[in-house]
């Protein structure tokens, strides 16, 4: 008899349909249970996204108010801008200024005779251009005398067959870029060449000596005592203003430095007039980066309520209830905000302080009325409680930085040894000197950089001082040393009559040489002494010196540097260094914003459990598939049995049937 394959053929069942529901009747629990897990895990992770975006967005605010400037801006404004201007730094002082514009300042001058045609020949030779203060009166055209400013380069020029005329030596003087500029110009009467400093004042007026080759001409461009044949079209002066009725005087019309932190531009002279400036606190950026803190906070306070809190009402819970990472964070973040700061003096030491209290439902409320008192009274300590900041109780001792290994507190500095230049100092000379071609050469090598050939302006020196700015200025043209921003000092001892030569850096670096001298200036070739580094004690530990730097390298102060700027022994006050709640916060963040954060490590974990719950899924396909091809299996046995017994009953029937035919 053959067997029956199709399902249910045998017994009219349909076999096909009960094994698809008991296998679907099987799985039933597994599928409901891995759906609900997934979905929970998945809305774990998009709660935990927002969180994270939460406090990323909470962290972005947090950078305004780390920098030590935002709580320092100040701003200023005249009472007429179309004669004074000014601006001002955060170390600037609050207060209100009475000025009267007296003179303004305006630089040298010079003008060449008039030459038919700008191509025309001039003549070849050497042009030396020094800078400093003349005394000239252009009424008489008599020149009195010229002091070099020791600290502007001079500017020597060859001129020859390349570059000899008008236009030539205008090109030459340009491409120099060495602070004086040159134009040819017609006025009517023929071609001159204006020659003009591009500083003002009267520290640096023009002198041009010139040196002849060939044929005479160069010399008509000549300023100088013996040689004045250049028209001075204007004399270089200074600015001069009155502040708070005391005349200052400035080489630029923009004036520094006169007060601190203030720079003042000078438009136009109205000697009736005054004009106030006031210098006030500026506030207006530093409110704007608090309410966006405030602001920022409390959007993260929504959102966590939001996935954290359950509501009575509807009677649901957020995804995050309870939620471990989510109530630690939180409280590391209050912790953060709240607790007081360390390191700083001040009675300023937490938010409630300046006006930025925590109410009940958790978020922040900024009284600003109550921050610009606070900042008025005590600026240091408002910048302290914020940012990191290292006060010092000596001018002298400047915190420089710090690193994350630097803890709050009050340092004490010790200073066993100031830092010091290279020094070199020459022999003993003689005046009236002569320089000339015989002994006019230097070479110098600053700081292990070797100069190119320097030579010294030729002319008879009445005094010691008159040299050295002449050797100061032509060291410090040299382009090999500026290239490497290379500067030296050169001065002169009128009780040893010696020249004295020094590095401009400090420290163990700073070494000068002389390479190629001469002996007529006291300077043959020598080597000066080395600099050394500052060194001394922070907090009672040795300190690591470079230079004028000086840092601490060990214990609670590690990675404290502070810039040493004069050479007094002994103890140096102290240093007061916080680290400020926005510090702290970033801190706090940080770790759990990072990867292998907290919260970095409970979405890992549930993105873990959605791969296992996939790897459930596809060992419960393969273990219900077994399952259901052992159900058909036994199905379609019973199936065909069921066909065999009736196909058995169908062959009786027949048979019964058959004998009682016959028996009949």
């Amino acid at each position: 008899m053959s067997t029956i394959t199709s399902t249910g053929l045998g017994s009219g069942l349909d076999v096909s349909g009960i094994v698809s529901k008991l296998v679907a009747a099987e799985r039933l629990a597994v599928d409901t249970r891995n759906t609900k897990k997934e979905a929970d895990d998945n809305a774990k992770i998009t709660a935990f996204g927002n969180f994270k975006n939460a406090l990323s967005d909470f962290k972005s605010s947090l950078s305004a108010l780390s920098k030590t400037s935002s709580f320092q801006k100040i701003s200023s404004d005249s009472s007429d801008s179309t004669i004074i201007t000014a601006s001002a730094l955060s170390v600037a002082d609050v207060a209100s200024y009475q000025m009267e514009v007296k003179n303004l300042a305006q630089s040298h001058a010079l003008a060449s005779k008039a030459y038919v045609d700008p191509t025309t020949v001039v003549g070849t030779g050497t042009l030396t251009i020094n800078f400093g203060t003349t005394t000239y009166d252009a009424n008489t055209k008599v020149y009195d005398g010229f002091t070099q400013n020791p600290a502007k380069s001079s500017l020597s020029l060859t001129i020859d067959s390349t570059n000899n005329s008008l236009t030539g030596i205008r090109d030459a003087i340009n491409n120099a870029n060495a602070g004086v500029s040159a134009s040819v110009l017609n006025d009517g009467t023929g071609n001159r060449l204006v020659i003009k400093s591009t500083d003002s004042g009267v520290k640096n007026s023009l002198q041009i000596k010139v040196t002849e080759a060939g044929t005479p001409g160069l010399s008509d461009l000549a300023f100088d005592g013996s040689n004045p044949k250049m028209t001075q079209t204007r004399a270089a002066e200074d600015a001069l203003v009155n502040i708070n009725g005391l005349d200052v005087t400035s080489p630029s019309n923009t004036v520094s430095g006169t007060l601190k932190g203030v720079t003042f531009n000078l438009l136009q002279v109205q000697t009736s007039k005054t004009v106030t400036i006031n210098v006030n606190r500026n506030n207006a950026d530093l409110n704007t980066a608090i309410s966006s803190f405030v602001e920022k906070y409390n959007a993260l306070i929504t959102m966590v309520n939001s996935v954290s809190s359950y509501d009575p009402g509807t009677k649901t819970a957020g995804v995050l209830l309870g939620d471990s990472v989510v109530q630690n964070g939180m409280s590391q973040i209050r912790n953060s905000l709240t607790n007081a700061v360390d390191g700083t003096s001040s009675s300023l030491r937490t938010l409630s302080d300046v006006g930025i209290g925590l109410q009940k439902d958790g978020t922040l409320k900024f009284d600003s009325a109550k921050f610009s008192t606070a900042q008025s009274s005590d600026i240091d300590g408002v910048t302290a409680l914020f940012s990191v900041l290292g006060r010092s109780t000596d001018n002298n001792v400047q915190y420089i930085g710090s690193t994350k290994d630097t803890k709050a507190g009050t340092y004490a500095v010790t200073l066993t040894q100031a830092a010091t230049q290279s020094t070199l100092h020459g022999g003993s000379i003689s005046f009236p000197l002569t320089v000339d071609a015989t002994n006019n050469s230097l070479a110098v090598k600053v700081n292990g950089i070797q100069s190119d050939n320097i030579l010294l302006t030729q002319q008879v020196y009445a005094n010691g001082a008159d040299l050295a700015s002449d050797i100061q200025s032509r060291i410090n043209s040299d382009s090999t040393l500026k290239a490497n921003n290379l500067t030296v000092g050169v001065s002169f001892d009128a009780s040893t009559n010696r020249l004295t030569l020094s590095s401009k850096t400090y420290g163990s670096t700073s070494q000068i040489e002389i390479t190629q001298g001469s002996a007529t200036l006291g300077l043959g070739a020598a080597v000066g002494t080395t600099g050394v580094d500052v060194a001394g004690t922070i907090d009672g530990v040795t300190g690591v010196g470079n230079g004028q730097y000086l840092t601490s390298a060990n214990g609670d102060s590690k990675g404290l540097k502070l810039l040493i700027a004069d050479a007094t022994l002994g103890s140096r006050g102290t240093i007061a260094f916080s680290r400020g709640i926005i510090d702290r916060l970033s801190g706090t963040l940080d770790n759990l914003l990072s990867t292998t954060g907290s919260i970095g490590s409970r979405t890992a974990g549930l993105q873990k459990d959605i791969s296992n719950i996939a790897a459930s899924r596809t060992a419960l396909n393969a273990r219900m598939a077994q399952y259901q091809a052992r159900l058909l299996s036994q199905f379609n046995a019973m199936d065909a049995l069921i066909g065999s017994m009736q196909a058995t009953s169908s062959y009786l029937t027949q048979q019964l049937a058959v004998n009682n035919k016959s028996t009949n």
